[in-house]
């Protein structure tokens, strides 16, 4: 090799990697759905999870309703709906529910969903302290019905989402981190970076 192409050797290499590096974000934004404004956010399970996911739109300049007992009637008017998925002793607890009620509550809001005609994605942020017994109820009834799942590494350890997204044929998203749901979202709502 002469010493000319040495000298561009060290940039072909970054190039290289730079490219290995954004395909996987290229070949994801071809998988997700794309979804409209207005947005709906619920939880479904009653674990704080679902806040931080409004926090994280308000970040990404995209926004959003967020009603942590939302009701089917209350979905008129919106084009998509989050659906947070995690369960919480005390969430439920502090809004004077138990399981039975926020299960029939999630199942009642998602045919309603599905009726309107809403793009429903579901969101699981949790990690592993959101996928014991509790969390696993809620997880069972919404995960299948979404669009798309948007979840964290450590909450997919077990593989479960990964095999749900296969056999369903549902768009899967695997994060490292919590705070990259926000970007995302930002793809899927087609909104620029702020």
């Amino acid at each position: 090799m002469s010493k000319r192409l040495l000298r561009y050797y060290p940039t072909v290499i970054i190039a290289t990697l730079l490219f290995m590096l954004l395909l996987p974000n290229l070949s994801l934004a071809q998988d997700l759905p794309q979804a409209e404004l207005p947005i709906m956010i619920t939880s479904s399970g009653q674990s704080p999870d679902a806040f931080v996911v409004k926090v994280l739109l308000d970040r990404a300049k995209i926004s959003s309703t967020f009603l942590e007992l939302l009701k089917a009637e209350e979905l008129k008017g919106y084009k998509t709906l989050l659906i947070v998925m995690g369960g919480s002793t005390k969430g439920l607890g502090a809004a004077g529910i138990d399981e039975k009620f926020e299960l029939d509550r999630t199942k009642k809001v998602i045919e309603e969903a599905e009726k309107q005609g809403l793009i429903m994605l579901g969101i699981h942020i949790g990690g592993e302290g959101r996928r014991g017994p509790l969390s696993m109820q809620f997880i069972e009834v919404v995960a299948p019905r979404m669009k798309c799942l948007i979840v964290t590494e450590e909450g997919n350890k077990d593989g479960y989402f990964t095999r749900l997204s296969e056999e369903k044929k549902i768009p899967l998203v695997i994060l490292k981190t919590t705070p990259e749901v926000g970007g995302v979202l930002q793809k899927i709502f087609q909104q620029d970076t702020p």
